[in-house]
């Protein structure tokens, strides 16, 4: 069983609650436009399931049927516990390759690129990530049911919430076990001396067993993010633009075994006859300026996207697939244009109005090509558009005036 759905209000209650304390003891970890982000890119690694891929479910049970592997019963609290524990050991050896090599750095960067710290951060999930689940074939070879390693597993996740905060410091004894918002927050540090520590989900143990253990240093608070930062509030491009950037190393490369070694190089590697990225762990956040007409238009697009995102995705089974890819195509440029606004493109209005404009059209049609949709879904749909539609000229304006007293100061 999946608990992570079931903890979704909770996790927005301590977000609201760590997000009050943060305004009440004056030292604010939100950014409306970096939460915004992580948020987005939460939505985004929600409705991919629209797509339906089921590569692991397909690989599982190909290699657990070949093999006929016979399933344990998994009933006293003593065997839950033991796969609890072999489910984190799993997980530190992934999340540790995640950060060794490119064709899983590439999916797991996602989660590091934001330069705040906060529980919103735990939420910025990868979109992308359709090979780590070979770390856990181990725990069905031997006999474990899909639904025991998805219930120990969805437990980890839960757990790894509560670490991404700045507001809890030292836990004693528990440090030296248990993952912590203090030594989680060194694995999120992009500090050189920090750079690739603490990998543990659950446990901390792992890390001190092999190695890859560092203290918070009190002289030495951590920045956070990616050692070359994304500069980019837009969550499709932060979950393809490692991909993007392997691929293009690998058909450049001159042979055959770089074209494919490429891939586990480490994320620092750079071909030959490119520079080697530096580690601008000391250069100031990305925040562009942006009216806060642009702000609340996008913090309210952003519920009204999830809501829509977040029903599809409930009621997936029943609906078309092509109607599945609309939805999903929909959101993933929702994200995209909002992020253009978030960043202050140029060209963000535009895409807004095209993007309206568009599932306008879509909304209006929609009954027709799929009856399984009633003529109150092109209502609403209709209305959405054009209420959001007539407040352009609004946000048109507050982003010209806001240039007119850039220019004037």
């Amino acid at each position: 069983m999946n608990y992570v759905t079931y903890a979704i209000p909770f996790f927005i209650l301590l977000m609201a609650i760590e997000l009050f304390w943060g305004h009440l003891i004056e030292r604010q970890t939100y950014r409306l436009n970096d939460t915004l982000n992580s948020l987005t890119m939460g939505l985004l690694s929600r409705v991919v399931d629209l797509l339906r891929l089921g590569i692991a479910g397909t690989v599982i049970g190909w290699l657990v049927s070949g093999f006929g592997v016979a399933q344990i019963t998994v009933e006293s609290a003593w065997t839950w516990l033991l796969v609890f524990v072999a489910y984190d050991f799993c997980y530190y050896w992934k999340h540790r390759m995640g950060h060794q090599w490119r064709i899983l750095w590439a999916s797991h960067v996602a989660h590091h690129q934001s330069e705040a710290f906060n529980l919103s951060t735990a939420l910025r999930q990868t979109s992308t990530d359709y090979i780590g689940f070979i770390f856990y074939l181990p725990l069905y070879l031997v006999g474990l049911p899909v639904q025991v390693v998805m219930t120990v597993g969805s437990l980890n996740l839960i757990y790894q919430f509560w670490v991404h905060t700045e507001h809890i410091r030292r836990l004693g004894p528990l440090e030296w076990i248990f993952v912590t918002p203090s030594n989680h927050r060194v694995h999120h540090a992009r500090n050189p001396e920090y750079v690739d520590r603490n990998f543990g989900g659950v446990f901390v143990i792992w890390d001190r067993l092999f190695g890859t253990f560092t203290d918070e240093q009190q002289g030495q608070p951590c920045r956070y993010g990616i050692t070359h930062a994304l500069h980019s509030w837009n969550p499709v491009w932060a979950n393809l633009h490692i991909w993007i950037e392997t691929g293009l190393f690998a058909w450049r490369a001159p042979s055959w075994q770089d074209k494919i070694s490429v891939w586990f190089k480490p994320p620092s590697w750079a071909p030959a006859d490119r520079p080697k990225a530096s580690n601008d762990w000391q250069q100031p956040r990305y925040d562009p300026a942006i009216s806060n007409f642009t702000r609340c238009y996008c913090f309210l697009q952003y519920w009204f996207v999830t809501a829509g995102g977040l029903a599809a995705v409930l009621l997936s089974p029943s609906l078309p697939y092509s109607l599945s890819l609309t939805i999903f195509g929909a959101v993933a440029t929702s994200l995209f244009v909002h992020g253009s606004m978030l960043e202050g493109r140029h060209h963000a209005l535009k895409l807004e109005s095209l993007r309206l404009g568009v599932l306008a059209i879509i909304a209006a049609v929609s009954p027709q090509i799929w009856p399984i949709l009633s003529t109150n879904f092109a209502l609403y749909g209709l209305v959405y558009c054009l209420v959001f539609g007539a407040t352009l000229p609004m946000n048109r304006a507050s982003v010209w005036l806001r240039t007119v007293r850039t220019g004037i100061s």
